[in-house]
């Protein structure tokens, strides 16, 4: 069933064809775990996430329409799932921290650019950091996984506009933290 395309073994697996909802499995934890990880930020809250986005999965296949894309429809259960589980968290502990985020540091820096690269990544995790699970999730769509407005809308179950405006306030925000930390220099001063 390998060959089978994601539409097709949803339709099967709905059916009650348990092979096929292993193979959609295995074709998608690694990209719902990175989406999870990247909105709640920590394994343990991620490995939970990726889980229950897969028993949601099973629970809601018989009202899937296999003549939709499935990768949205997955990756809106998982962002749905991830931002509940940053809400349990929160509850729980109080706060969210974001330990990993999609690496940006060039392969082949020289010392200096080395240094600077590091401390321009400690200052953007810091400033994802910051950011509410809605905005970090919205960032972390568009940025890692490259996704369109339109398809970030589908997963987030919001507007194109309310994205547009997410995606603007997160870049805002991370610019204004490294800017205040003197690690981006301001625009128009010489530098």
């Amino acid at each position: 069933m390998t060959g089978s395309s994601d539409e097709t073994l949803a339709a099967r697996a709905a059916a009650g064809d348990l092979a096929a909802f292993e193979d959609l499995v295995n074709r998608h934890r690694m990209s719902v775990y990175r989406l999870a990880r990247s909105i709640t930020g920590t394994h343990d809250d991620a490995d939970d996430a990726a889980q229950e986005t897969f028993l949601r999965l099973y629970r809601s296949l018989s009202s899937y329409d296999p003549k939709r894309p499935f990768r949205p429809y997955l990756r809106r259960i998982a962002y749905n799932t991830s931002l509940n589980t940053v809400r349990k968290a929160k509850s729980r502990v109080g706060a969210v921290t974001v330990n990993e985020v999609p690496d940006i540091r060039d392969p082949a820096p020289n010392p200096h650019e080395m240094m600077e690269t590091r401390d321009m990544e400690h200052h953007f995790h810091e400033a994802l950091k910051g950011l509410s699970a809605e905005l970090r999730g919205t960032f972390i769509l568009r940025a890692s996984e490259g996704m369109s407005y339109r398809d970030i809308a589908r997963t987030t179950g919001v507007r194109i506009g309310t994205v547009m405006s997410r995606l603007s306030r997160a870049r805002e925000r991370i610019l204004q933290h490294v800017q205040s930390a003197g690690a981006v220099t301001q625009r128009g001063n010489g530098s």
